[in-house]
């Protein structure tokens, strides 16, 4: 097994990280330049885009995550306040 040099970990990093920006690059439909698929606007022409990566939370979803943020944090400042109260 032969070791990788700095420079060719360098570029293996650089193709996975251009890899990964392409999954997220559309065409934009009014001058078709690219564009970020999470992108309302285009940078180019500033046309209309519909964004496709991005989609916002459910609200049911949201408020159900903010109950339960809020019991488990209380639960953790009561069982906080208890072991202060027993270990003076």
């Amino acid at each position: 097994m032969s070791k990788k040099t700095a420079e060719e970990k360098q570029e293996e990093r650089k193709r996975k990280r251009q890899a990964r920006l392409q999954k997220h690059i559309v065409t934009c439909p009014h001058c078709g330049e690219d564009a970020l698929d999470h992108m309302t606007k285009c940078p180019h022409c500033g046309g209309e885009l519909t964004p496709s990566g991005y989609k916002p939370m459910d609200e049911e979803k949201r408020k159900k995550i903010q109950r339960i943020s809020l019991i488990v944090g209380a639960a953790a400042a009561v069982v906080i306040a208890v072991l202060i109260f027993v270990l003076k």
